[in-house]
């Protein structure tokens, strides 16, 4: 057994009041047809001095094919996967730059894109109660930054 963590990012999405989510694809190996914010795992070539953030990055364009500024770091967890694996998970939130259009680009990841509310997403079938901490979280730094 290893010692170490891989490390996930996740891209908390917001624009207008509502959250850019997915639902995974059911061929995913974790949380297949769940909701889930946009992210995967850091890779050797994400070896920057802003690796989170450049994985964050690269990974939300390889699965919707657009390119997003990171704002601020929302929260991280660790949770041990179904393989065994332990794995830190990292929420930033993110903005799509240059009104973008996202749309899924791997169906291996993830089956479908959809805007919605923060309520909407805690009420959404399939939406699973870990998304809810980030969420919540994410909303909260939303309001401060988009509310003035």
């Amino acid at each position: 057994m290893t010692n170490h963590f891989a490390i996930n990012t996740e891209a908390a999405i917001y624009k207008n009041g509502k959250w850019l989510v997915g639902v995974r694809s059911q061929k995913e190996s974790e949380g297949a047809g769940l909701l889930a914010f946009v992210g995967g795992t850091a890779e050797h070539t994400d070896a920057t001095t802003d690796t989170l953030e450049s994985t964050i990055i690269r990974e939300v364009q390889e699965e919707i094919g657009v390119t997003v500024k990171v704002l601020d770091f929302v929260n991280s967890s660790s949770f041990v996967s179904k393989k065994g694996n332990h794995v830190i998970n990292i929420v930033f939130l993110c903005e799509i730059l240059d009104n973008q259009i996202p749309e899924v680009v791997s169906k291996d990841e993830m089956d479908s894109l959809v805007w919605l509310t923060t309520e909407e997403i805690i009420n959404y079938p399939n939406s699973p109660t870990w998304l809810w901490a980030s969420l919540k979280k994410a909303d909260e730094l939303a309001q401060k930054i988009y509310v003035k």
